[in-house]
This record gives C-alpha cells, sequence and structure tokens, in this order.
C-alpha cells in the first residue's frame, strides 16, 4: 500500500515539474534591433510571392514601401529587412542570433 502511495505521489509531481519547462514551439522571443527607434519590433518570416518579397512584422505583411508604425519598409532580403524613419535606419535580422560564413571559416 505504501508503494501505490508513493508512485500516486510521485505521478502527480510529474505534471507540475513539466510546467517549469517552455513550450519548444513558441516564438522565441526577439530582442529589439541595435538601434532600432521602436523596441520590440521583431520580424517573424520573409515570404516570396514570385519575384515579390514580403516580410511579416509584428503579424503584418509588408512589401517594400510598406509602412509599419510609421517606418517605411525600404528593402527585403533573404535575411533581413531594413526600415527607414526619417534619418533613422533600423536593421531586422531574421535570424539574429545566426551568423553566416563560408564553409571552412
Amino acid at each position: 500500500m505504501a508503494a501505490r502511495m508513493m508512485l500516486c505521489a510521485a505521478l502527480l509531481a510529474i505534471p507540475c515539474a513539466r510546467a517549469a519547462l517552455p513550450d519548444p514551439t513558441a516564438l522565441p522571443a526577439a530582442p529589439a534591433a541595435e538601434g532600432s527607434a521602436s523596441p520590440g519590433i521583431s520580424l517573424t518570416a520573409i515570404k516570396r510571392s514570385g519575384k515579390q518579397r514580403l516580410a511579416v512584422i509584428g503579424g503584418q505583411e509588408l512589401a517594400v514601401g510598406g509602412r509599419y508604425q510609421g517606418a517605411r519598409v525600404v528593402r527585403i532580403t533573404e535575411s533581413e529587412v531594413v526600415l527607414r524613419r526619417g534619418a533613422e535606419v533600423t536593421v531586422l535580422k531574421l535570424y539574429p542570433h545566426v551568423e553566416k560564413r563560408l564553409r571552412g571559416q
């Protein structure tokens, strides 16, 4: 009987331990870009439709020339988006923590 009680207590403790683990399917919290006029702007995805590229920023799909929080999208590449607000330029990277380099270097 004592063994069953200990087993039940151990099984009840498992969900509590799992509750502290982060959700592996959740999108990572993107840090604000350096020099960003609006902290917390995050680039979620870059989509291609034929020759046109669309940036998904804060849940909005934007093409070159589109506006997000007062900043104009001036360039979309395969891995980053450049926003301009007046003279201020902000570069949002799709994978900010990934450094691309040539093979063997």
